[in-house]
């Protein structure tokens, strides 16, 4: 993961990517699930809300 051109190692706990099938973080992913060529974090679908809450599509 990249943000303002800078390499990020950690990320919150709870961070993952609600377009992924199994919502991982950004981290654990090998490619990004909407083919963008690196994830910065400024997507739609990148989120730090609890997984399972209301707001979220994740399970």
């Amino acid at each position: 993961m990249r943000y303002n051109g800078i390499t990020v190692c950690v990320l919150p706990e709870n961070a993952h990517c609600k377009a992924d099938t199994s919502c991982r973080s950004p981290l654990d992913l090998d490619e990004c699930p909407l083919e963008y060529e690196e994830c910065s974090g400024d997507c739609y679908y990148y989120s730090e809300d609890e997984i399972g809450n209301e707001k979220d599509s994740c399970d």
